[in-house]
């Protein structure tokens, strides 16, 4: 949450005051100020959107309306709501804008401007996720179950690893679902091959220039999960830096560093108000 951005500097951290912290995340979740909160973006898409209003089909436009709607309406509350509350509002959310995704899925015409959207949601899903394993790591997630959970539900890949791994909860076992798999559209690997696809399609809108970025992708496909995670390493326990030499961190290191020069040269080749990007997720 601090590394996002989603409480404001100089708040204590969780471990120090956990009701503090909490009531703070709470509280930011509706801060217009920060560009980090569910709040703000929310109500950008909303904004982004009214510009095209006109290419937008009357579902896809009252889910938006709805969705900014529905979850400003608790902030109105006083006292601010709970944490049981705000985690049921935020999941009603999810599911209103996993809706919308659908609809852009299912409705909308496979031309550039649906590619560049499809690129968009690849790129960010690429770096968050990568971001994500690199910072469970050093938390010991993989080598406890409750940790184990708690990534693949990130990943949203939990009924997925059920079903292929039964109990089979080792580093390889994960990594083949949420990094090398070809099938998994969460893994690191399938973002990866799709993203490449996307920005070869557009070639012609630039003149070959995405060329080169598909070629800068990492192909994890195509590698092994015991490549990446030895079968004599152990799984970290909790606090362990992990090993410098651990492939699986360089791997992780090349997909963030991919995704965001996707995004700047993206940003310079079809935005004409692209400047610096600025990311939420810290390297």
């Amino acid at each position: 949450a601090t590394r996002h951005g989603m409480v404001r500097a100089g708040v204590p951290s969780a471990a120090q005051a956990p009701r503090v912290f909490e009531r703070s995340l709470i509280a930011g979740l509706w801060d217009q100020e920060m560009a980090t909160s569910v709040g703000f973006n929310l109500r950008a898409v909303r904004l982004a959107a009214a510009s095209v209003r006109e290419r937008l089909s009357p579902e896809h436009w009252r889910l938006l309306e709805q969705a900014e709607a529905r979850f400003f309406s608790a902030s109105s509350h006083t006292p601010l709501p709970d944490s049981l509350s705000v985690q049921s509002l935020l999941t009603d959310t999810s599911q209103m804008l996993a809706a919308l995704t659908g609809a852009q899925t299912d409705r909308m015409s496979r031309d550039d401007g649906w590619r560049l959207l499809s690129i968009g949601r690849h790129i960010e899903r690429l770096e968050f996720l990568s971001t994500a394993l690199i910072e469970a790591l050093p938390l010991g997630l993989i080598g406890e179950q409750a940790g184990f959970d708690a990534v693949l539900e990130l990943f949203d890949s939990t009924i997925s690893f059920h079903a292929q791994y039964q109990q089979s909860r080792t580093p390889q076992a994960l990594l083949d679902l949420l990094v090398t798999h070809p099938d998994n559209p969460r893994s690191l690997g399938w973002v990866a091959h799709t993203l490449r696809a996307r920005l070869r399609r557009m070639a012609p809108l630039a003149d070959g220039a995405t060329l080169p970025l598909a070629d800068g992708l990492p192909d994890l496909i195509e590698m092994r999960p015991e490549s990446l995670w030895p079968v004599n390493q152990p799984a970290l326990p909790v606090g362990a830096e992990p090993p410098l030499t651990l492939p699986l961190l360089t791997i992780l290191g090349q997909c963030q560093t991919a995704a965001r020069e996707v995004s700047d040269q993206l940003c310079a080749l079809f935005f004409s108000h692209s400047g610096q990007a600025r990311y939420s997720v810290g390297a």
